[in-house]
C-alpha cells in the first residue's frame, strides 16, 4: 500500500523509484493517486492494464473500503 503519490511526493526520484519498483512486482498494489496530477509516474499507472482506478468522492467515501476489501478478497 502506498499513499499518497501526489504532487509534492512525485518530487522525490527516490519515491518514484520506489514506487516504479513495486509495481514491476506480480504482487497487488494499493496506491492512491492524486487526481489532477499530470506527472509522468501517474500517468503510467493510469494507462497501466491491470489497473484499477476508483475515485473517492464524499458520496462513496464509507463505502469504498468493502468495495476494496472485496476486489482484494476476488484476487
Amino acid at each position: 500500500m502506498i499513499d499518497e503519490v501526489g504532487k509534492f511526493t512525485v518530487e522525490s526520484e527516490g519515491f518514484v523509484n520506489s514506487v516504479r519498483l513495486a509495481l514491476q512486482h506480480d504482487l497487488p498494489t494499493l496506491l492512491t493517486l492524486h487526481k489532477k496530477s499530470r506527472h509522468p509516474l501517474l500517468q503510467d499507472i493510469r494507462r497501466r492494464d491491470d489497473a484499477r482506478i476508483l475515485e473517492v468522492t464524499p458520496v462513496n467515501r464509507s463505502l469504498l473500503p468493502y468495495k476494496i476489501h472485496k476486489l482484494i478478497q476476488e484476487l
